[in-house]
């Protein structure tokens, strides 16, 4: 019973050790975008935010206009 529980331990060992290998060789290729297009990009995405923002905020206003006409209308 003992040789069983020791094994299943090596093999588990083992896996995760190997899990850990593949992690570190993965890490490895990864390439980290430069400071300077981290900059344009993070301008990029809040001109974007703030476009997006400011279509919903113009629908929304033109619909309750709209409503507030029909309300008038009768």
């Amino acid at each position: 019973m003992a040789k069983k529980t020791e094994k299943k331990t090596k093999g588990l060992i083992n896996a995760i050790s190997r899990f850990f290998s593949g992690v570190k060789a993965e890490t490895k290729k990864i390439t980290w975008t430069s400071k300077k297009n981290l900059v344009k990009f993070s301008i990029a995405t809040l001109v974007f935010m703030v476009f997006i923002c400011l279509f919903f905020v113009a629908t929304d206003a033109l619909i309750v206009l709209i409503e507030r006409v029909k309300g008038l209308m009768g």
